[in-house]
């Protein structure tokens, strides 16, 4: 099966899901509907379904519109995609959680299947270690082929006490033609402010990124 024939199934199968679901309160889960404004000229709407099984699947599709500023279409995007867990794992001192997507362009059949890796390990009652791990499976919808893997880890030590974190990262992307590693820092001040500095070096720049960002939140 071909990803065209495979995206013109899908998106069958989600229209079907859509207009057969049950009327649900505002506070059920199981829709999903999301409005979006990505700038004064471009709004995006996600639509789906999220099942409550163990799988926790999920499906939908995501419609937009890209305008002019006098108001005119320029283009329509649209997106069908679906998730489900394949591990979800929640113990006082250990988590573990693993998914797969799958995402397809509507417009020019471009499509990614992504498996995403998450664990938190209490190492000691100070240290919290965390893994994330992301790979994913890109085709071309022009070229009618697959693009390579592109992946990326990292790890994270955070120590509660002092409310610091030590990120690693490394990467690999355009099928490993370029890959990266960086070193990431960051300090909670009370509850609101973030501070953090970050050093990233790749194969296709010359020199290495050095940054630093602070970010204040506050809920209401």
């Amino acid at each position: 099966m071909n990803i065209k024939t495979f995206a013109a199934g899908f998106a069958a199968l989600t229209v079907t899901v859509l207009l057969n679901a049950q009327p649900v309160l505002a506070d059920d889960k199981p829709l999903i509907w999301q409005p979006s404004k990505g700038s004064d000229t471009s709004y995006s709407v996600k639509l789906g379904l999220k099942l409550p099984t163990r799988l926790e699947p999920e499906a939908g599709v995501s419609m937009g519109v890209n305008t002019t500023k006098s108001g005119t279409p320029v283009d329509t995007p649209i997106k069908f995609w679906s998730s489900f867990t394949a591990t979800k794992i929640q113990t006082p001192a250990y988590e573990a959680n693993r998914d797969i997507g799958f995402d397809l362009d509507g417009n020019n059949g471009n499509a990614a299947i992504t498996m995403n890796y998450y664990e938190k390990h209490v190492a000691t009652p100070t240290i919290d270690i965390e893994r994330r791990s992301s790979y994913v499976m890109r085709y071309d919808g022009t070229a009618g082929d697959w693009c390579g893997v592109d992946t990326t880890q990292s790890i994270r030590l955070s120590h509660s006490p002092s409310r610091t974190a030590v990120i690693a990262r490394a990467s690999g992307g355009n099928g490993f033609k370029v890959v990266g590693a960086g070193l990431g820092v960051e300090k909670n001040f009370g509850r609101n402010l973030t501070i953090s500095g970050a050093l990233d070096k790749t194969s296709g720049s010359p020199d290495p990124i050095a940054g630093v960002k602070a970010r204040y939140s506050f809920k209401w």
